[in-house]
Formats: C-alpha cells, structure tokens, sequence
C-alpha cells in the first residue's frame, strides 16, 4: 500500500488520549514525549529559544525548529512562517512610505533657505552685468553668504535623507534571510 492511498492527516502525530499503563505513563512523562495539556516539559529535541532556526509555534506556545513544516502539535510551521514574512514585507513597505513623507515634510524649510541663498547671488550677479570692468570685494562678500546657506544646506539635507536611503535600500535587496536576521533580533532583544 502506499502514501497516496492514506489521507494526510494519518502521517499527523496526534497526542495519546488513552493511559496504556503507568509503567509507560511514567516514561512518557519523564522523557517529556506525552501530551500534558497544562504543564509543559523542557524538551532537549527542541531549540533554544531566541535562536535564528527556531519559532514560536502560534498553536501550542512551543519553541519548534523553522525547518519544520509541522509543530509536534500539528500546527502548519511553514504557512505561519509565511504569514509573518507577508507582514513584516507590508510593514516595511509602510515604514519606507511614511518616511518618504516625513522626510518630505522635513525638507520643505530648507528650501525655502536656498531661496534665501538665491537672493544674496542677485546683486553680485547685477553688479557683474551693469559694472563688469572689475571684480570688486564686495562681490565676493555677497557670494560668501550664498555659500554659507547652500553648504549648510547641503549638509543639513545629506543627514535628513541618510535614513531613507538606508530604508530605500533595505525595500529594494530584502531577501527571506534578512526577514530571518530581523526576526532574530527581535526575538532577541537586539
């Protein structure tokens, strides 16, 4: 007879509900393989909670290798693995867009600086075209301002975009591995 002919839930372990006898009820219990529906058993079959190849099973609280498909309880692993994938992708895909905006709103006073700047270039721009037989001092002083602001605007504009380019690079090169890697870190506390 083979797999196909058995539906897929025989290949499901289920938990025993009949005491065979206390002999094995005993080894059963000391070897943490029974079903104790309130108290539970460390199991040295299982991994260490907070580690990179290990979950919460959503079903039985349990700490269950990802590699599973199935939790020893008979949760499906896989297709809670993928939900968390799908909301961590929608959030970080919400986290870059409110970013974009705050960014945004943070970018608006300093343009109105640069048009500050633009103002101190008209008179030496003037005074080139009206009196160009010199170069005075005084051009080179309305330039100085014009520096100043556009430089610390420059400055001031790297450092308020930084954070969403980092953003803008995580959403364009995330991968499963860097899902697991945040996962981690945050089951870890990191």
């Amino acid at each position: 007879m083979s797999d196909t002919d058995f539906p897929a839930s025989v290949h499901v372990l289920r938990p025993r509900k009949v005491s065979v006898s206390r002999k094995l009820d005993k080894f059963l219990d000391a070897t943490g393989l029974a079903h104790s529906s309130g108290t539970t058993v460390s199991d040295s079959t299982r991994p260490e909670a907070g580690s990179m190849n290990a979950m919460f099973c959503a079903d039985c609280d349990q700490v269950e290798y990802l590699t599973r498909e199935y939790c020893r309880c008979g949760h499906y692993l896989a297709g809670q693995l993928q939900d968390e994938y799908l909301i961590w992708e929608r959030n970080i895909h919400a986290e870059h867009l409110e970013l974009s905006a705050e960014v945004e709103r943070k970018l608006r006073p300093l343009r109105v600086y640069y048009l500050l700047a633009i103002t101190f270039m008209l008179a030496p721009a003037l005074s080139v075209v009206f009196w160009s037989d010199s170069f005075a001092l005084s051009t080179l002083l309305w330039w100085m301002p014009v520096m100043l602001i556009a430089g610390a605007g420059m400055f001031a504009e790297k450092y308020i975009v930084r954070p969403l380019k980092e953003s803008a690079s995580l959403v364009e090169n995330y991968t499963f591995d860097t899902f697991l890697g945040q996962r981690c870190g945050k089951t870890t506390g990191s």
